[in-house]
């Protein structure tokens, strides 16, 4: 009888240096491709977070941005008002001290002279107004010369009332801002 052996044999298979050099160099690549991936990995994940904390940071930067930006426009807006108030502070101020220098030239030891209408259109001052004698209204009208609030003091016109009082109108152009005689 024959026999026939189908299992295989194992024979010890010599390999020889440069197999064992082989095997040996392809697990050294096999072990620093691995550290080279694991590496890699490791890295992209910590960029990963770097990336999330500067998004975060950003969104935080954006928001104290726009916060900054209203801060920004209402300073704008109450810097405007500010200026619209002392804007009109000085727009009242020269009304007023036309008005004081008109009233300090008003001869009153003894009273003979008093104001009846007073008009400003832009730089021209009409005044109205009554005296019991035509020196009262010469005081007047020379006080009003002497200030430096008027480039010039003109009589209109002067009538004698049957009330035995004068009646009289002046025309002055008063001195612009920046203006000096």
């Amino acid at each position: 009888m024959i026999r026939i052996n189908l299992y295989p044999t194992f024979e010890a298979v010599s390999s020889t240096p440069v197999q064992q050099y082989a095997i040996l160099g392809i697990l050294l690549v096999a072990m620093g491709v691995g550290g080279w991936y694991w590496n890699v990995t490791s890295t992209r994940a910590s960029l990963q977070v770097s990336v999330d904390q500067l998004q975060e940071e950003s969104q935080r930067l954006q928001e104290i941005t726009l916060k900054v930006q209203e801060f920004e426009d209402r300073k704008r807006a109450l810097e405007e008002r500010i200026a619209i108030i002392e804007r009109l502070k000085s727009n009242q101020k020269g009304p007023v001290e036309l008005m004081n220098v008109v009233i300090g030239s008003v001869p009153n030891n003894p009273p003979g002279l008093w104001l009846t209408s007073l008009v400003q259109q832009e730089n021209l001052l009409t005044i109205e107004g009554r005296a019991f004698d035509v020196p009262f209204v010469a005081d007047f009208i020379a006080a009003l010369d002497n200030t430096r609030a008027f480039k010039y003091v003109d009589l209109q016109f002067w009538e004698q009332d049957q009330e035995s009082s004068i009646k009289f109108q002046l025309h002055c152009e008063t001195v612009g801002e920046g203006e000096s005689e």
